[in-house]
């Protein structure tokens, strides 16, 4: 996972004077700064409520007005992250979506994916799905850790002077254990991302390929067989749907009650022990300064707590990750093999010969020549069906050759390889270039 990743940020982030890496600062700047927005909303709700406390309406309206002034920079804030977030996800599909088209459309590599090689069904889906699902699961998941990660520091380092640091070491113990239980326990959502994919290509391929021979299934009557191809297709999906639903329902639940209730129970916890505690160090005191204390030190422990789930809940986001990384990754290898000569292709029965099979391993020449000529070159399909084990012949120009043959004896299969859209499996063949 981690070098197929790798391979593909290496694609949408080219380098570091590129404008994803400048947007990704700006990024980083602004989730910097959403998090020390928090931390003195934090302070200014203690503010308040001790206020509320004390009977100072002046000191309340004033602590009010300076929480309206701060919602000025915290809004826009979260509106150039959403902002940010949304743009690194188009420039992401940018980037893969022009290299995978420049792969996909040179050197034939779109005729041997749909005709030489098996692999892929349905490339379509891949490079206007699943690069669309990668590139916002790659933007969504660097908020989603960047930010989390950055609030738990600064919360837990801002909770270990209020409360003391032996508590919140040992509050910390509780949370990872706890949150070690659930990973554990947690499903492999991106193995069933991985295959609800694949499955969504495989439905639309069978509905492409009835599009594709609708003339001959209407003549020949084969619509009910049809449907019962498309049905299958389709309640397969759907049955496997249904079972991540219902992994999702069982995980869920866990990951509710231990992140919302359990792990909040723990927080009450350690937020009441400047009130029943006495800390080193601590002055006393009055019902105010407690109340302020209790208010600032529960709404960072809920940011704090609320980081640490969204990094839990980032977990199964970077599994659903790996299910599209692995998706478009397998796109990318498969342009590479076609570009390099290999094939996968399921053989018919006769190439299973060891004959055949030698002749299926190899590989000629190809030169480029004013006249063409043939010398030993095997004619062999796409499925490995030897037509010709070899084939010679030579025409200069000028000259006028007449190839006749009944069907499937190689005569279009000559032109396919003179064409270039089919791989020379041996001999040499001489032919003019393109033009």
């Amino acid at each position: 996972f981690f070098r197929s990743l790798l391979r593909l940020l290496k694609i949408v982030v080219p380098g570091w004077r590129s404008t994803e890496t400048r947007m990704l600062i700006s990024h980083s700047f602004f989730l910097v700064l959403r998090t020390l927005i928090s931390l003195r909303v934090a302070e200014m709700d203690g503010a308040i409520v001790k206020a509320l406390v004390k009977g100072n309406g002046k000191e309340f309206m004033t602590r009010i007005l300076w929480w309206m002034l701060i919602a000025v920079p915290a809004t826009f804030t979260n509106s150039m992250l959403s902002y940010h977030q949304a743009e690194l996800s188009l420039k992401y599909r940018t980037r893969l979506t022009q290299y995978i088209h420049d792969k996909y459309l040179s050197n034939l590599t779109f005729y041997g994916i749909s005709a030489l090689d098996d692999r892929i069904k349905n490339p379509d889906q891949l490079i206007a799905v699943d690069v669309s699902k990668f590139s916002n699961s790659l933007a969504e998941l660097y908020s989603n850790l960047a930010k989390p990660l950055l609030d738990m520091t600064i919360y837990t380092w801002s909770l270990s002077k209020s409360v003391g640091g032996e508590g919140v070491v040992f509050m910390s113990l509780l949370v990872q254990l706890s949150a070690n239980m659930m990973r554990v326990l947690t499903p492999p959502f991106g193995k069933y991302v991985a295959d609800e994919a694949r499955l969504e290509g495989e439905f639309r391929y069978q509905h492409s390929r009835l599009i594709d021979y609708s003339e001959e299934v209407a003549l020949y009557g084969g619509h009910v067989a049809e449907k019962d191809t498309l049905d299958k297709g389709y309640f397969t999906l759907i049955k496997h749907v249904n079972y991540i639903l219902r992994r999702r329902f069982y995980h869920g639940f866990m990951e509710d009650f231990v992140i919302k209730y359990f792990w909040g129970a723990l927080g009450l916890l350690l937020c009441s022990v400047p009130v029943f505690v006495k800390l080193p160090g601590q002055v006393a005191m009055n019902m105010g300064d407690r109340t302020e204390s209790f208010v600032t030190n529960r709404r960072m422990l809920l940011s704090a707590s609320d980081a640490f789930g969204r990094i839990m809940f980032s977990y199964r986001e970077i599994m659903e990750l790996a299910g599209y990384t692995s998706r478009v990754a397998s796109l990318l290898d498969v342009m590479d093999d076609i570009q390099s000569g290999h094939f996968e292709k399921r053989l018919v029965s006769s190439s299973g010969t060891e004959d055949n099979e030698a002749v299926l391993r190899g590989r000629g020449t190809v030169h480029e020549s004013e006249d063409i000529k043939f010398i030993d070159v095997p004619i062999i399909s796409p499925n490995g069906d030897v037509l010709v084990k070899a084939l010679s012949f030579s025409l200069s120009q000028g000259d006028h050759l007449l190839v006749v043959g009944p069907n499937g004896c190689g005569k279009s299969s000559l032109f396919r390889i003179l064409g270039g859209l089919w791989p020379v499996y041996g001999g040499t063949v001489y032919k003019p270039p393109f033009h």
